[in-house]
């Protein structure tokens, strides 16, 4: 039989929101003329898209030999409970399960088949009896309250900052203990954490940073760091009957390799030259190139990620002041910022959601927050009291490279203000512990989306119930 080729071009623009987060916390001051630059929005990419190149034909047995799949960074670390990162992402649902899976209000059966609300704050969660992992441990609701409760201990899945404890009421039965009635905010901390192992968790070296064994349709088979991760179809894998699965876990391909491609342009190169079949991160300028072009595919999504540039609130830190927040919210002129960074794929948010979330008004898009101001600016940085020579240090992650550019143009538009801005980029691992250290940097540079609702990246960064009574950046 003659195979046939399909090209799947998926791209994936993610959304460029800025938004500058800063009073939160306790306060109750009522803005007077300007609000207290609690967050300042920047940018919303209106339409997503990634593309892809060419499928292999399928076989008579309904399975892909192999499908290769661009992704724009390295995970980095693997391990269930690691902290979130671009490069993680791309290949998380392929190397882990969950609970439960959601798109949209409800939630789809994955390892657990249903769960009850049995009190105003205790939820119990009934699993499927017959899970397995690839090293054919058998997965039990103490592996599921063993790997919520080391994921809360160490606090990178900032969702569980909800729970008061998971604990297995049976062999199948785990019941969760919320700190508050969390209503439908409950399914977030049942789609969050990966289940694995105790057993395997704990026999592992590093944690399964880089050879993770999970209940997964696909077992990792070759992590090369930096350039590429190869997963194999499981032929003993656990679920028989699809219907009772989200559609993340069908296995339709032997062999899917993730290449690590940093540059977007070589994205582009990757699905000409078929080196690739799939990517999520193709620049928006070259979607033309195939665009209507027989054997590609252009799939455009709105993407929910907010790139939230937020202020160190810590005590005696010089961002304390709200006129200094308010003089760089104002500085940073965000639709030149998108022109600069993503042309015709972003526009100034003026929430930390998107229209994606549900609750979100439209209202609010033409609802002035913080618009460029740069005289009101120097106005408000003559009125903080700030030294004339004030430097501020900026975190922010290396990946992916158009964080560069955000960061070089935020660097540009403060020095208007007489502010010199350090650049400090590191890697995702790296951030995700730097982040949390009030000593490492006064402004940073990060991503947000988290749930289904308007308050949901709220919650993720400026929540004070999940951050032992502040935000997360200490207001």
């Amino acid at each position: 039989m003659k195979s046939k080729k399909t090209l799947v071009v998926l791209m994936l623009l993610s959304m460029f929101v800025l938004i500058l987060s800063g009073c939160g916390g306790s306060s109750t001051e009522a803005p007077v003329a300007e609000p207290p630059a609690a967050e300042v929005p920047v940018a919303e990419a209106p339409a997503a898209e990634a593309p892809a190149a060419e499928v292999p034909a399928e076989e008579t047995s309904g399975i892909y030999p192999k499908v290769t799949v661009a992704i724009p960074a390295d995970p980095s670390n693997l391990g269930p409970f690691a902290a979130m990162s671009l490069g993680r992402i791309g290949v998380l649902t392929t190397m882990y399960e969950y609970l439960f899976y959601q798109i949209g209000p409800e939630l789809t059966p994955y390892l657990a088949k249903a769960f009850e609300k049995v009190a105003d704050k205790t939820y119990d969660v009934t699993l499927f009896e017959n899970i397995t992992d690839s090293n054919g441990n058998k997965i039990t609701a103490a592996d599921v309250a063993y790997s919520y409760t080391t994921a809360m201990a160490l606090g990178n899945l900032r969702p569980l900052g909800d729970l008061e404890s998971v604990t297995a009421k049976s062999d199948y039965v785990v019941t969760f203990v919320t700190k508050t009635d969390l209503g439908g905010g409950i399914n977030k901390v049942l789609v969050e954490c990966p289940i694995v192992s105790q057993v395997a968790y704990e026999s592992s070296a590093d944690e399964m940073a880089t050879k993770p064994i999970t209940t997964s349709a696909y077992v990792l088979t070759e992590y090369v760091p930096g350039s590429s991760l190869t997963f194999e179809r499981r032929a003993d894998y656990w679920q028989t009957d699809q219907t009772m699965s989200p559609v993340v876990t069908t296995s339709n391909v032997q062999t899917a390799v993730f290449v690590i491609i940093s540059e977007p342009a070589q994205h582009t190169i990757a699905l000409q030259t078929g080196s690739a079949d799939i990517s999520t991160s193709v620049p928006g300028s070259d979607v033309s190139l195939f665009d209507g072009v027989a054997g590609f595919t252009v799939d455009r999504k709105i993407d929910n990620l907010t790139q939230v540039l937020a202020f160190n609130g810590s005590e005696g830190n010089v961002l304390t002041s709200k006129e200094l927040r308010q003089a760089i919210s104002y500085a940073i002129d965000r639709q030149a910022m998108c022109d600069a960074v993503s042309p015709g794929a972003c526009n100034p948010s003026h929430e930390i959601g998107n229209a994606n979330f549900i609750g979100y008004l439209s209202k609010w898009d033409t609802e002035d927050y913080y618009p460029f101001d740069l005289t009101k600016a120097k106005e408000l940085f003559a009125a903080s009291s700030s030294p004339a020579d004030l430097s501020l240090k900026l975190l922010a992650q290396s990946q992916p490279p158009t964080t560069g550019l955000v960061c070089q143009v935020i660097q540009a538009q403060l020095a208007e203000l007489g502010i010199t801005v350090e650049i400090i980029q590191v890697d995702p691992p790296v951030f995700q512990q730097d982040v949390y250290d009030p000593t490492k940097w006064d402004l940073s540079l990060n991503s947000t989306a988290g749930g289904d609702f308007v308050y949901s990246p709220w919650q993720l960064m400026l929540d004070q119930n999940r951050y032992n009574g502040t935000t997360s950046n200490w207001f």
